[in-house]
């Protein structure tokens, strides 16, 4: 009989979404808002993250009960190259078009995307429904965020009509998106609020550490997002990470190797599902079997190699001057990865702590470290603090 195959998936969507419960309570009230009352959420939900914490993965879950609410979806990964609003747009004229709402055909609907392409400056549309998503070299903020909005209400209308829920506007990576866009998407759903009757929208997005630094800079009125930081497990959720998947193949953990992977992920999702992955493959259990201590030993050193690889792709994201503040946050932090004030690690290299404020803003931007406190930073993944120790000697 073929061994099982691995329940755990990293760097994919887990079978089990773990320790995520209150955001998606969260997004369970708003999709039923949306569903019975046909309410307009007016305040943008935002999960903030370092990569590999489960963002992605919980849009995914977000998706799913959007689905299961009867919403229309439109799903976009913001990137610096595309108009973040006419992605939305096209995402959103594919997902009407699967209710069967023709926007190509609806008056109302197709005037306002040529309006919006104007606006945005993109490139020729076909039949009114496709629209080019490089970005706009200088959109007309007011006018792109009116014809956006009144773009979402026809098209949240339409769906309405149609017995749908509504609109869930989903976006990963939203920090990548071009300012003016999320000035558009920001100012839309700011005016949209007045609007009568208000339309059946949410948008939830997710993002780096950095996305409340690069949304409150795009526009002045933050408030209109409910920021929320994704955390690490703690070692009850972590557990259930990787007992779950193994349970409903009726393969069992053996505490003390539990307890050693658990200790080593620190409560990082990512982790969990490597080493989960890497410990099922070694042993190809059947049904029945308790996955035992002996099998870190054996996995240990590939996990060690994928872990080097993934460190050291991050180390090359940074400059030269910037390895260097990494290499004094390493040595600052010793084998327990506390949190490093900003002042010690200027006072580490003999500068002002003024002269940190670039390097910093640009490792925060490539999501190497994040702030963890007033005045304080930290590595956003466990263990490269160590793998920069020894990397560079410290």
């Amino acid at each position: 009989m073929p061994p099982l195959p691995s329940p755990y998936t990293p760097g994919e969507a887990p079978p089990v979404l773990v320790g995520r419960g209150a955001q998606l309570t969260d997004a369970q009230a708003d999709l039923a808002l949306l569903a019975t009352y046909g309410r307009f959420l007016g305040r943008i939900r935002v999960h903030v993250g370092s990569r590999g914490v489960g963002k992605t993965s919980l849009l995914k879950a977000v998706r799913d009960e959007a689905g299961r609410a009867g919403a229309v979806v439109a799903w976009v990964t913001a990137r610096g190259d595309e108009s973040l609003v006419a992605a939305l747009v096209a995402a959103l004229v594919r997902a009407l078009d699967d209710i069967g709402v023709d926007v190509g055909r609806r008056t109302a609907l197709r005037d306002r995307l040529t309006s919006l392409t104007l606006e945005l400056g993109a490139g020729g549309t076909k039949a009114g429904v496709e629209l080019d998503v490089s970005p706009a070299a200088a959109p007309g903020t007011g006018a792109a965020s009116a014809a956006f909005g009144d773009f979402v209400a026809l098209a949240a209308a339409a769906a309405r009509e149609r017995g749908s829920a509504g609109l869930c506007l989903l976006v990963d990576e939203v920090q990548a998106a071009p300012r003016e866009d999320l000035r558009t998407l920001a100012y839309a759903w700011q005016e949209l609020q007045q609007a009568t009757p208000e339309p059946s929208a949410v948008v939830i997005a997710a993002g780096l550490p950095n996305s409340p630094d690069v949304l409150t800079a795009a526009v002045t009125f933050s408030e209109r997002f409910a920021f929320r930081t994704l955390e690490r497990l703690d070692d009850a959720d972590a557990a259930e990470v990787l007992e779950a998947p193994a349970r409903d193949h009726e393969v069992s953990w053996h505490p003390d190797l539990l307890a050693e992977v658990i200790a080593l992920a620190q409560g990082y999702p990512y982790f969990l599902q490597l080493f989960g992955d890497a410990v099922w493959r070694e042993a190809g259990p059947p049904a029945g079997t308790v996955l035992g201590t002996d099998l870190l030993a054996r996995t240990r050193s590939r996990v060690d190699a994928e872990l080097a690889t993934m460190f050291r792709a991050r180390w090359g994201k940074a400059s030269p001057g910037e390895q260097r503040v990494l290499g004094a946050m390493a040595e600052l932090t010793g084998p327990a990865e506390d949190d490093v004030r900003r002042g010690e690690i200027a006072e580490h290299l003999g500068v002002s702590s003024n002269d940190l404020g670039v390097p910093r803003r640009s490792l925060l931007d490539k999501g190497l470290i994040e702030v963890a406190g007033r005045g304080s930073l930290r590595f956003t993944v466990p263990g490269f603090a160590a793998w920069v120790r020894q990397e560079t000697g410290g």
